[in-house]
């Protein structure tokens, strides 16, 4: 199984009241613009994916949707989880992640630091060690080669939201 791991593109600063809580965050217009040609990047590498996991964060949810109709998946197919909401343990993840064990492609759509401490965890089994941080619209592929009792794989590559532009221009 491989999984991506994307962090969402470029948001609206932090503000006060509601309509600019962390929550509520919307993509920018180059944030979402950058999305779509990351997401071009993707299709030339030959990324097809089976379903979405995104945080519930408008930001993440929006950054899910870009990525979507491309790669050929229906918006049923996304699915918002509190395991990728700020904070969540990694474990509520991988459990729905072993839930969905038909599935060869997966995305999963959050935010940082909990990312990289996600990639760390499926590639060393420490959220501390390996330290990744990951660039608004960066992804990054893991090829899974272990579920049980916990996911355990193998970094495959990290590409910043420059290089995959470079290569949907390529």
């Amino acid at each position: 199984m491989e999984i991506y791991v994307i962090r969402h593109g470029i948001a609206e600063p932090l503000g006060t009241g509601d309509e600019f809580s962390d929550e509520n965050r919307s993509l920018t217009e180059e944030g979402r613009s950058r999305m779509r040609d990351v997401v071009k990047g993707l299709k030339k590498l030959g990324v097809q994916l089976d379903l979405i996991f995104t945080s519930p964060l408008v930001r993440a949810v929006q950054t899910a949707e870009i990525l979507a109709g491309p790669l050929g998946i229906s918006k049923k197919e996304i699915h918002q989880t509190p395991a990728l909401a700020p904070g969540a343990l990694v474990e509520q993840l991988f459990a729905e992640i072993k839930n969905r064990a038909g599935a060869e492609s997966i995305a999963v759509v959050g935010h940082q630091p909990d990312l990289g401490q996600l990639i760390s965890r499926i590639v060393q089994g420490d959220g501390c060690l390996l330290s990744i941080q990951l660039k608004k619209g960066s992804i990054c592929c893991i090829n899974v080669s272990e579920t049980v009792p916990v996911l355990r794989g193998e970094l495959m590559w990290v590409l910043t939201p420059r290089q995959l532009r470079m290569l949907a221009k390529a």
